[in-house]
């Protein structure tokens, strides 16, 4: 299937690796200008590099900012005066109980995932209404609709990030603007199988059981949340704006 992309401008966040870097992959294949979103400066390049080197041609560029400090926030802005599409998946929040978690971290949770993507959010949208076009495409996450008490700051921020995408992308077709949100299940990451399985052979077992009882027996791979996230943020989804689509598998109404 044509996604019709081919020569998009698409900003992606949290792009230097897991799912962020496997959209990136997708959407060069299908002939978009990228640029490149993260923390981490060698880990930016490094991720370009790889792009261009399988894209003869591609057109990518980087811009390395944490997005909780407002002040690098603002390093991202100007790339968004020309951004066709804006994918927000930036944002390691920490997991923990309500005790385990300090004010701090909540707070740096809340800046970083969560007012870091609405703050694009809301910069693109300025420039995406004077055009009357543009897509954004918020990557969220499962706890948000089946919150964990074990992980209170994912299912707290992820919370507050569907009920932005919901509430904007319901008036967002006025300006002929989509916002949508995908909620990816447990993903096959190197930050996930940090978190699901500590170094360790004790741990190995309790690892296996875990993705045994997962729908068709894994996790999700990034290029199976990368494919969904490349069609909605193509023409090929053009009456999809509001809604948040979950990834899991099916995993939310196993027992």
């Amino acid at each position: 299937m044509d996604l019709q992309l081919t020569g998009k401008r698409v900003l992606i966040t949290g792009a230097s690796k897991g799912i962020g870097y496997g959209i990136a992959a997708h959407l060069a294949a299908e002939g978009c200008a990228l640029t490149l979103v993260a923390r981490d400066p060698a880990g930016l390049e490094k991720a370009a590099a790889a792009l261009a080197a399988r894209h003869p041609g591609l057109q990518v560029a980087t811009v390395a900012a944490d997005l909780g400090q407002r002040d690098q926030l603002g390093r991202v802005f100007p790339h968004l005066e020309t951004t066709d599409i804006l994918i927000n998946s930036a944002g390691a929040v920490p997991r923990g109980k309500l005790l385990d978690t300090s004010a701090e971290q909540l707070r740096e949770a809340m800046d970083g995932k969560g007012f870091g993507a609405i703050d694009l959010c809301r910069e693109a949208y300025r420039h995406m209404q004077a055009r009357r076009d543009g897509v954004i495409l918020n990557i969220i996450g499962i706890s948000g609709e089946r919150p964990n008490p074990k992980s209170v700051p994912t299912s707290t921020v992820n919370a507050a990030l569907i009920a932005f995408t919901e509430a904007v992308g319901a008036i967002s077709p006025d300006d002929n603007i989509r916002v949508l949100g995908l909620n990816p299940g447990l993903v096959a990451t190197e930050r996930t199988a940090g978190l699901m399985k500590p170094s360790g052979s004790a741990n190995d077992a309790a690892y296996a059981h875990l993705t045994a009882n997962l729908p068709f027996g894994r996790m999700a791979t990034t290029d199976e949340i990368a494919d969904f996230a490349a069609f909605l943020v193509s023409p090929r989804a053009s009456y999809c704006s509001g809604t948040v689509y979950t990834v899991d598998g099916g995993a939310r109404f196993r027992a």
